[in-house]
């Protein structure tokens, strides 16, 4: 019975491990909605004018960087996003 419960935590393991996604080599890109700099997506603020880069969706609760034109995770329409 030992044996099963042991065998049975390695393999979850081994899953979890084969489940975690694998960093890009290229990050996701964004342009700042204030001073159009370029800034890799999930940072807090903007790096040049410390503008705040990330929002709540109104939609679902989440959030999401300001500069998608609609919500990632329910495809609500952002308002303050530029085309």
């Amino acid at each position: 019975m030992i044996f099963i419960i042991s065998l049975s935590i390695i393999f979850y393991f081994i899953c979890m491990e084969i489940d975690k996604p694998t960093p890009t080599e290229n990050p996701l890109m964004g342009e700042c909605p204030d001073c159009s700099e370029k800034v890799e997506s999930g940072w807090l603020v903007c790096p040049q004018c410390r503008v705040v880069l990330r929002e709540t969706c109104q939609g679902c609760g989440k959030v999401h960087d300001r500069w998608v034109k609609y919500c990632p995770w329910c495809r609500y329409l952002n308002a303050t996003a530029s085309t």
